[in-house]
């Protein structure tokens, strides 16, 4: 009787910490709803977010805001599928975001601001670049003014706030269509 106490305490202890470990340290993401590259959970900001939603959002250290006032969106993947990797120049090009304000800022491999010295960590609806067809366009890991630079960020995220999100966000994400993420090439191609 004694023994399968102590065997139920060493089995629980060790599948806690296990996963625990899986929370902490891996790449769980956070997505529950997809729009293109762009994942987001529709509960992250909501008082429905259960413990595991809360312990991403903490270790992804989003410091979310309620739902109505901003919605986030992540994407660790181009439209077409391949990781987003600092060897690789994009172009972030579409419909502005239907928000009052928005911003897309990029983080490393681990969730950080990557150090590169350039200062060129995000761009918002007042800084991106508009295209003659009225399109947002935003180079990344470009040598362009006003690109997000991708120096020392690995394979990174790229993160889509909606601050004040028009209500179509909330209502009918699926009708949406978010700004697309385009490989231009990478170092080493030919």
């Amino acid at each position: 009787m004694m023994l399968r106490h102590v065997l139920t305490f060493i089995v629980g202890l060790a599948s806690g910490t296990a996963l625990a470990a899986i929370l902490v340290f891996s790449p769980i993401e956070i997505g529950g709803v997809s729009n293109g590259p762009w994942i987001t959970n529709p509960n992250i900001g909501s008082s429905d977010a259960n413990p595991l939603i809360r312990s991403l959002v903490a270790r992804r250290g989003l410091l979310a805001l309620t739902r109505e006032e901003t919605v986030y969106f992540t994407a660790t993947r181009d439209s077409s599928g391949h990781n987003l990797s600092e060897r690789c120049a994009y172009e972030v090009i579409g419909e502005a975001p239907p928000a009052r304000w928005w911003s897309i800022t990029i983080y490393d491999e681990d969730s950080f601001l990557p150090r590169n010295g350039h200062d060129r960590h995000a761009v918002t609806s007042t800084s991106a670049a508009v295209d003659t067809q009225g399109r947002v366009v935003i180079p990344v890991g470009q040598t362009t003014p006003g690109a997000i630079a991708t120096d020392n960020a690995g394979l990174f995220s790229l993160t889509l706030r909606l601050y004040h999100p028009d209500p179509v966000v909330l209502d009918d994400l699926d009708s949406l269509i978010f700004p697309r993420i385009e490989r231009l090439g990478c170092e080493g191609e030919t």
